[in-house]
């Protein structure tokens, strides 16, 4: 097995720009960060220039991963409880809640204290709380043969999320008219009173939601390397890709009010029927490689695709509320143009590489999360099918989820396998659990 080649990732301008999904790089790469290393095949599909760069020192070679790689992985928010919160905030959306107060000034102190906590439990699941599961699964071809004058990469890759989170829209309470005896109609709870002007109970009727979303992308990719320019000492690599995407997306919106439970309705929300749109995106790359080092930039969907997301069904929703015209506009997702650097320092056996990367700016997957990874790893890499190659990484997320990840990897033969775990931790179910967790596994041949 070929030594492993660790590089340092920078993007700018980012989207759902690479074969691989913002929230799952593909393979190795989820240790090494988004690399053009030259000796992984999913390196090979990293930046469009890249295949080419083998033909400086191995000449012919053909790649195949069957697959590349194939991965699952989780993420919650910060946000301890989730389900369990959910489901009981929706309790007091469908329940009559008893007051327990024998005054009118106590019972109404009481239900100005259960707005309070409905509202900061509300809000801070739209804010902080979310359930997320992903995975994807990569089948890459690479062929750098001298009499194309560079490299052909075809790849064909599948990735699938879902992503369940709150819509909060502030529940309002009348107090100053339930201290004279009367109920509010235009207030969202809505209070019993008995014949001595007490308030009883109360439900509570809003818009508050929970939104499922789930998107399915197939990427079919084709892409074309080849030497630019030559020193004595490096070369300059120049690369195109065309991609053609399959955009499937859902949305369910289910109010508090009409919720059961999420768990299971997060789990159900891929087997929903989802809306499809079809476009076209355009990647191109330079790879500069010498003796120690390499250096590179890809430009990725430089034509910004926009794909249709469906319409949410708004049945039961005021018109009125800010959570019916969230909704409402919330019907489109575009692949932002994105701007990769990378560099990698190695020894002339290339056994040993120390990489860093980072995002420049912020984007959002289809789900509307954002993501800006910041990487440094770590890597020994061998030519022995005996003896594993190792490499270790820290992942950060700088923008939205800012997330942490450890992750680590080996190369064992042609089985390439690597995790990601959180250093944060939230309890779901009464169990500890990582924030997020990733595995990743693939085989690659090269002959």
């Amino acid at each position: 097995m070929k030594r492993l080649i660790t590089a340092t990732v920078l993007s700018a301008s980012a989207a759902l720009a690479q074969a691989a999904p913002l929230y799952q790089p593909l393979g190795s790469n989820l240790t090494y960060g988004a690399v053009s290393n030259g000796q992984t095949i999913i390196s090979d599909i990293t930046n469009p220039a890249a295949g080419a760069a083998v033909l400086q020192s191995d000449g012919n070679l053909y790649r195949l991963g069957i697959p590349g790689s194939i991965g699952v992985g989780f993420e919650f928010g910060q946000v301890d409880d989730l389900y369990d919160r959910i489901d009981d905030e929706a309790d007091k959306f469908q329940d009559i809640q008893p007051l327990t107060n024998t005054t009118v000034t106590t019972a109404v102190d009481e239900l100005n204290s259960a707005l309070a906590s409905l509202n900061t439990v509300l809000a801070d699941v739209e804010s902080n709380g979310y359930a997320k599961a992903f995975g994807s699964i990569d089948v890459p071809l690479v062929v750098a043969h001298k009499g194309f004058g560079g490299s052909l990469q075809f790849d064909i890759n599948v990735s699938f999320a879902s992503r369940a989170t709150g819509l909060h829209e502030t529940v309002n309470f009348n107090s100053a008219e339930a201290l004279l005896g009367n109920d509010d109609p235009f207030d969202d709870l809505n209070v019993t009173f008995n014949s001595s002007g007490i308030p009883t109970n109360f439900t509570v009727d809003n818009d508050s939601t929970i939104l499922i979303k789930a998107s399915m992308i197939k990427d079919i990719s084709l892409g074309y390397s080849r030497r630019w320019t030559k020193t004595a000492n490096a070369a300059l690599y120049g690369g195109v890709r065309a991609h053609y995407y399959i955009v499937e997306h859902s949305r369910s919106a289910v109010r508090m009010a009409d919720l059961t439970d999420v768990k299971q309705q997060f789990k159900d929300a891929l087997d929903q029927d989802r809306s499809s749109d079809s476009g076209l995106g355009v990647d191109v790359g330079v790879l500069w490689v010498s003796e120690h080092y390499r250096a590179g930039a890809t430009l990725t969907n430089i034509n910004e695709p926009s794909f249709e997301t469906g319409a949410v069904d708004l049945s039961g929703y005021s018109a009125t509320s800010s959570v019916a015209q969230r909704l409402a506009r919330d019907s489109s997702f575009t692949m932002e143009k994105q701007l990769t650097l990378e560099a990698s320092l190695y020894t002339a056996s290339q056994n040993w590489v120390i990489s860093a990367g980072f995002d420049a700016n912020a984007a959002k997957d289809p789900l509307g999360d954002e993501y800006q990874w910041a990487t440094v790893s770590a890597a020994y890499a061998t030519d022995t099918w005996w003896l594993p190659g190792l490499r270790v990484g820290i992942r950060k997320n700088l923008a939205g989820t800012e997330i942490n990840y450890l992750t680590g990897g080996a190369t064992i033969g042609a089985l390439n396998l690597d995790i990601a775990w959180s250093t944060d931790s939230v309890t779901i179910d009464d169990n500890t659990v990582p924030r997020g967790a990733i595995v990743n596994a693939g085989l690659e041949f090269s002959f």
